[in-house]
């Protein structure tokens, strides 16, 4: 498969999922969703599907109750913003990609640049390789910034309870049932909910909720990096 084929696959399969979503949202995620044979939930005790199948249908869901066309490309943006931006830049990716290929094979000697460089095996993988090693670093740097942020630290820890099934503003982090209850979330997310010294000691919380969490992050990272850095001394 040469880059021109695979750049027009993903382009038009991204204006097809946008155009599908803004026009026709809702019916699209209802049939999206008796595919999936769940019904998501953001209480984790209540779902009756599998934590990537709720993902995904937690973002489906609000096209149901949104009032046509006109909330159609808003609720597509909130909810799905994040593929579109990783769609967005393997595009990018893939021109530039098709762009240098081209420039060297025309500047070889006594060589004609072919009419459509293909995509190798060994290419998919040091692009997954790139692409996975700034998602990861990416994906750190955002963590950090929302939860290690003073006032923004607390903001995010009560959208996540709410997510949950907590209420914002009326639980207890002490006394409350939903904070007690068992999971990944609620015991780190307690420390956020302090009055007074929740919204301020953000970072603080940052490294005593999720030292575990930025360990394993950090170590992921410098792993897709050394493996990325590998595949291109190697193609080069």
């Amino acid at each position: 498969m040469s880059y021109r084929h695979l750049f027009k696959i993903l382009q038009w399969g991204l204006i097809l999922f946008c155009l599908g979503f803004a026009i026709v949202g809702g019916v699209v995620a209802e049939r999206t969703l008796e595919l999936l044979h769940c019904q998501p939930h953001a209480d984790p005790a209540l779902r009756s599907c599998s934590w990537l199948s709720n993902a995904l249908g937690m973002r489906l869901v609000p096209f149901l109750t949104a009032e046509g066309v006109a909330d159609y490309p808003f609720v597509l943006l909130r909810n799905f913003w994040a593929l579109i931006a990783v769609w967005v830049l393997a595009l990018v990716a893939l021109r530039r990609a098709e762009r240098n290929a081209a420039s060297a094979a025309a500047a070889a000697p006594g060589s004609r640049p072919p009419a459509r460089p293909g995509v190798t095996s060994a290419d998919m993988a040091r692009w997954a390789a790139r692409a996975g090693f700034w998602a990861l670093l990416l994906g750190l740097v955002g963590f950090c910034i929302a939860f290690g942020t003073p006032i923004l630290g607390n903001q995010v820890a009560r959208e996540m309870l709410g997510a949950l099934g907590c209420s914002p503003g009326t639980f207890d982090p002490f006394s409350s049932p939903c904070m007690s209850a068992p999971g990944f979330w609620t015991h780190r997310l307690t420390l956020y909910v302090i009055p007074l010294a929740g919204p301020l000691l953000a970072p603080l919380w940052l490294v005593m909720a999720f030292w575990d969490v930025l360990i394993a992050w950090m170590l992921l990272t410098a792993a897709a990096y050394f493996l990325q850095r590998r595949l291109a001394l190697r193609a080069s």
